[in-house]
């Protein structure tokens, strides 16, 4: 309830400045409005085809489903994205001369929390002119690939972990908040995508075909 208070007054203290500016904005394209719902994919990417029997997914860590834990309740979120990655960019292929018949190459998610913190902001007629950050989210993925021999067990394998933040403003809307993070979740995406490539080239590398 003191969140609303807060915003309503400082709407009515600000509505002339507010007016004003938006009629000097009147010529720009309008902001996105209702919720995000892409689907983050790499679709759009040529895939990874490795001399293995099967690429295999194992999501080792599950996602909470209670606060502070927010990755549940969205479409785009760390497991999402493993998932789309996994499908998307690799592609089994056996016969060549990487791997022994019967390899798999195996993708372990070990970690893909999206973390909500509520941020304390001023108390105060004068922190109804302020417009203070009132939340941080915080996402990571962190991910093992792993080649496995029917026989020998595990030939090699990489490591990669990565992460980011967004700090959100209290007066941000509904959709604001859904666009920030789906701006986070693109770029965990995209940085998951880098790491892992590169990884697997560098450290497994004579598996992969093409």
């Amino acid at each position: 309830m003191k969140a609303v208070t807060r915003a309503t007054l400082r709407a009515s203290f600000l509505a002339a400045a507010l007016t004003l500016s938006l009629a000097a904005c009147a010529g720009a394209p309008p902001p996105p409005s209702g919720p995000v719902t892409a689907t983050i994919t790499y679709k759009h990417m040529p895939q990874l085809v490795v001399d293995v029997a099967r690429v295999e997914l194992v999501e080792a860590w599950r996602q909470p489903g209670t606060l502070p834990h927010i990755g549940h309740r969205n479409t785009n979120s760390p497991p999402e994205i493993i998932r789309a990655w996994t499908r998307d960019r690799l592609r089994a292929e056996p016969g060549g001369p990487g791997a022994r018949d019967g390899s798999t190459l195996r993708v372990i998610l070990r970690n893909g929390a999206v973390t909500r913190t509520n941020l304390k902001v001023a108390e105060g007629v004068g922190g109804i002119f302020q417009d203070e950050t009132d939340t941080r989210i915080e996402a990571i993925c962190a991910v093992d690939v792993e080649l496995m021999d029917p026989t020998a067990g595990r030939i090699g394998g990489i490591s990669v972990q990565v992460s980011g933040a967004r700090n959100i403003l209290e007066s941000a809307s509904l959709n604001d908040r859904d666009v920030i993070y789906f701006a986070l979740m693109e770029e965990l995406a995209s940085s998951l995508n880098q790491e892992l490539e590169n990884g697997l080239r560098a450290e497994l590398g004579f598996v992969i075909k093409r």
